[in-house]
């Protein structure tokens, strides 16, 4: 959204700009993008405008009870996870369904303020991600969303620490954000781990702006079962 570079003859060579990412809506229509985030408290991050309701879809298609973001920011795909949780809580009468987010840039409180308001269950802390434990929360996680320090040294950190704590049999999922910009050498180095053995996985990258990667954990999974039930 804002700086997109518009391909229409109209705005050939023109860059998009906007103060607040949404205001691009008053002067390009979305019905369903504009719908999607309307009810959201903060600003349209440009950079993953359309990450947020992927993500919320995609945990609300695999019944997701408890989700970890490493690196929540301002909150934007925070938003989209907490409420991915909260509604199968109610769809599916889940009890205990969580949000879990960590990031060391002090955005806490104003995240702690949207999710009290719209009731949405978090455990949100400001800590560095180097000192996280698989225990940290004591909870197993359907899926971890990578995207805090994009360096090699905390993608690879933050992935071996946290993997015992993601679900097994194919009902683990590890996202990571940025697998085709400041991310990109971790995501390699994590495929290259994949390919060497250590790890049981299958893994797919997105190829779009900053991209994102999908990791699901295949330990223990039957590959004979039927996974249809009628």
């Amino acid at each position: 959204m804002v700086g997109a570079l518009m391909k229409t003859p109209e705005f050939a060579n023109k860059l998009i700009t906007h103060e607040k990412d949404i205001e691009y809506f008053n002067d390009f229509s979305a019905p369903l993008m504009e719908l999607i985030h309307s009810t959201h408290y903060t600003n349209i991050n440009s950079t993953i405008a359309f990450f947020g309701p992927m993500l919320y879809f995609f945990v609300r298609s695999i019944g997701a009870e408890q989700v970890l973001e490493i690196g929540h920011a301002e909150g934007y795909t925070s938003w989209y996870l907490a409420n991915a949780v909260k509604d199968n809580a109610t769809r599916f009468q889940m009890a205990g369904n969580k949000y879990h987010g960590i990031d060391i840039i002090g955005q806490k409180p104003s995240m702690v303020e949207g999710f009290e308001k719209h009731n949405l269950p978090s455990d949100i802390r400001c800590m560095d991600s180097m000192d996280l434990t698989p225990e940290t929360f004591g909870k197993t996680f359907d899926v971890i969303f990578q995207d805090g320090n994009h360096d090699t040294e905390h993608v690879i950190k933050e992935f071996e620490t946290m993997w015992p704590a993601l679900k097994e049999g194919g009902k683990g999922y590890w996202l990571m954000h940025d697998v085709m910009g400041p991310a990109e050498d971790g995501y390699k180095a994590i495929r290259q781990l994949i390919k060497d053995g250590k790890y049981n996985a299958e893994y797919v990258a997105i190829d779009c702006v900053y991209g994102l990667g999908i990791i699901r954990k295949m330990d223990n999974f039957d590959l004979n079962a039927s996974h249809w039930s009628e």
